[in-house]
């Protein structure tokens, strides 16, 4: 199933690029989603984040009471503008479930513009592509998560000069 999404952040690309590898914004991301437990790696090049969340109602049957989500963002080396591309690849531990998602980091909008923009599966037999329809709302909403934290966290440094 196609994903899309956007987060418009109020910095320059090298301010929101920093923000978005920064350990202590992906902690704070896991903090406004709700994650049960959470492990978070950050250095330029490239992020990690193991996230253990409740599972939505729509696949407990499968996997129980909670999941863990895998998420890897690998980026590209800066343009003359600070924008970066990159990927993304998240994985569901324990379920044939995969997201493969392209980034663009530019010069945009209120500052600096990051789309998302790939494909999400999830490979079991006549029931996927409904389970695929249930979860893209949930992925989606995180993306939004984002945005609201970076929003928040570059006020706070704005703030702080």
């Amino acid at each position: 199933m196609q994903i899309q999404a956007r987060n418009d952040f109020a910095a320059d690309t090298v301010t929101t690029h920093a923000m978005l590898t920064d350990p202590a914004f992906l902690t704070a991301v896991c903090v406004a989603s709700g994650d049960l437990a959470y492990r978070v790696d950050g250095v330029p090049e490239r992020t990690a984040v193991e996230r253990r969340l409740e599972s939505p109602s729509a696949v407990r049957g499968l996997l129980g009471d909670t999941l863990t989500l895998l998420q890897d963002i690998r980026w590209n080396p800066a343009g003359p503008d600070g924008g970066r591309t990159g990927r993304l690849e998240l994985t569901v531990q324990g379920m044939p479930a995969r997201a493969e998602l392209a980034i663009d980091l530019r010069p945009g909008g209120r500052g600096t513009q990051v789309d998302f923009t790939g494909e999400f599966t999830i490979k079991v037999p006549l029931v996927g592509r409904s389970l695929e329809g249930k979860a893209v709302p949930a992925l989606t909403a995180g993306f939004d998560v984002q945005q609201q934290v970076g929003d928040d966290w570059l006020a706070g440094r704005r703030g702080q000069n």
